[in-house]
This record gives C-alpha cells, structure tokens and sequence, in this order.
C-alpha cells in the first residue's frame, strides 16, 4: 500500500504541473517531454507516456518523435498521465479547457461522474453498478459517455489487468470489487456519438511477445527499460522506425491506435486510480481535488 500512496502521490502533483504548463501554441512534445521528465525527477518512472488529447481525440495520442503539434486555443484537451515504482502503477487524468469557458458543461459531467463514482465505491458494488453511476450524471449534464471505453483493473505491472469498468450500466461487467482491488476509473463525457473509432495514426505501442528472429536485440532492449508496460518510440531515439512496422507485421508488439470520437464530437475525461478498502475506497491520485 505505501508503494501506491507515495506514486499516487507524485501522479498527482504531475498533473498539476501539466495543468499550471500547459497553453495555447506549446508543443504537444514539449508537453509530454516535461510532464514525463517531471515524474522522473520525482522518483517514478512513466508507467506509459504522457496522452494528449485535443478536442475530439479521446486516448492514445503521444508526442511523436519530431512531433510538430502545438495546442490549440481554446481547446479541450486531456492529459493523461501514469506513473509507476516498482511496477505499483497509478493511473490518472484531467481536462482543461483553454481560453473559453464554452466547454465546461463538458467539463463538469465527467469531472462530477468520477466524483460520484468515488462516493459510490465500496466492496460488494459490481463494476456494471459504478457505470451506472456514472452514466446518470455525465447524461444529467445533457452529454453521452464514451460507450466503448472503459476503466480497468490494474495489477503490478500490468496496466489493464482483465476486469474493466464500463462508462455505463453494462451488466456484462459483474465482477465485484473486492477489499485490496485497485481500478483506474475515468469517466469520459462528450457531445458526439458517444462512441470512439479507431485513427489512422499508432504513437504508442506494447512488448506482444519476447521472441523475435529479427529484432530481438530490440526487444530485449525495450523490456530492460518498460517491461510490458506501453511506450513511445521517443524513448528509444536508437531504434529505427523500420523496427515497428516490422514488429508489428509480426506480432512482436502491440500498437494502440489514436482514438478518435465517431461523431466528431468534443471529448472531456477525468479519471483516477482507486485502492478498494474494507468500507470504501482511497483516490491515489486525489484527482478531484484539482479542479
């Protein structure tokens, strides 16, 4: 448990960084390259790299290696950060809108369904129960969740550990949270179709497999460094870009394509990583306290 307090702990204090760094017309790779650093200069390391999502790009957008993106004015952007000691990993993310206020419905329904979200957690809720939740507030606001994206279940490690927490009441998510259970719930809200769509584009990827006849050199050098946690090719400035097209020809790595909101609608997400405890639950990141 104090491996994840003292995580939980530098996770939120990077996103606050992020959020008192982030403006109009800064690079999207400054940004991540900042906000990664930072968790480093803290005493963790990046569980995966630092996501931008800028208005209708929901999750998996990184800083390319000579990324030349800069945000937006008066953009919705999220910033999703994760960070990790020893493999205990915490799992978190805020919105900000910049330069308008036109956007903070959007804001608020998601911010408030994480918050009702925590209130609601305790051991004995099923997972289903906690997306109703969280369905009901973000539609009160007048927005949709994010149908087809989840929460998760994070083990050492292991980021997305099997059980998901969906964004509304999908029964199919019966698991019960159990005392000593860690989830990453984020609630996304947006004034689109409510669900995403696979882009074009592949920024982040994963170790698929340890053996390759080709790049094995590669793939030792990776896992040495993240293990099988998600990263960038930013982080590896030495390994060509040949080697992911062809690791991915060959099921060596895992590439998590950009998600992009269907209807083209605007996108806002909060989220925050949450030890189960005998009566309750403890917010590792204290996301809510941010805004």
């Amino acid at each position: 448990m104090k491996e994840y307090i003292n995580v939980g702990d530098i996770v939120h204090k990077a996103l606050k960084y992020a959020m008192d760094i982030v403006h109009p017309d800064m690079p999207v790779l400054e940004l991540c390259e900042k906000v990664e650093q930072y968790i480093r200069d803290a005493g963790a390391t990046p569980a995966f790299p630092v996501n931008v999502g800028i208005g209708s790009v929901a999750a998996h957008y990184t800083a390319t290696r000579a990324d030349p993106n800069l945000i937006p004015k008066g953009s919705v952007v999220k910033i999703d950060i994760g960070a990790h000691i020893d493999g205990y990993i915490v799992d978190a993310a805020v919105t900000v809108s910049l330069g308008t206020n036109a956007y903070d419905g959007l804001i608020r329904a998601s911010y408030n369904a994480l918050k009702r979200a925590f209130e609601a957690l305790r051991p004995g809720l099923r997972a289903w129960q906690i997306g109703d939740v969280i369905e009901s507030v973000i539609k009160s606001f007048g927005y949709k969740p994010i149908y087809n994206l989840t929460g998760h279940r994070i083990e050492r490690y292991n980021l997305h550990a099997g059980d998901v927490v969906p964004n509304y009441g999908d029964k199919s998510a019966a698991q019960t949270m159990r005392p000593g259970d860690v989830y990453a719930i984020e609630p996304f809200a947006t004034n689109g179709k409510g669900l995403v769509i696979d882009g074009k584009q592949i920024t982040i990827y994963k170790l698929n497999r340890m053996k390759s006849k080709k790049h094995q050199n590669y793939i030792d050098k990776i896992y040495s460094n993240v293990n099988m946690l998600p990263f960038t090719p930013r982080w590896f400035p030495d390994i060509p870009e040949s080697f992911y097209r062809d690791a991915l020809s060959d099921g060596s790595i895992y590439g998590y394509e950009v998600l992009i909101e269907g209807g083209g609608g605007l996108v806002s997400q909060f989220e925050d990583t949450f030890l189960i405890t005998e009566d309750g639950a403890i917010p590792l990141a204290r996301t809510l306290d941010l805004l």
